[in-house]
């Protein structure tokens, strides 16, 4: 039977492990539903959502693409906030 230093010592072993994986994966799944999206911009479909849906999944592991994901969504936030609600001319 496995005493708790052994279970803990696997644990940080398979955590090792996992990290370069995951790190691998994220990008894959990220840029392949950002590469989805791209095309979807100009025909009809929700491309803009799913690009920025890629951008998402990417910074959960990536440091720049969340600072770019956050630099977009301040520009969306402050373009949203200049235009005209209910303007009358």
């Amino acid at each position: 039977m496995a005493s708790d230093g052994d279970v803990k010592r696997e644990g940080e072993a398979a955590e090792r492990r996992s990290g370069p994986v995951r790190k691998v994966g994220v990008a894959v799944a990220g840029m392949v539903v950002i590469l989805i999206g791209i095309p979807m911009i100009p025909l009809i479909g929700p491309g803009w959502l799913v690009v920025f849906t890629g951008l998402a999944i990417l910074a959960s592991e990536f440091e720049w693409a969340g600072r770019l994901r956050d630099r977009i969504r301040d520009r969306i936030r402050s373009l949203i906030g200049r235009s005209p609600s209910g303007s009358t001319d």
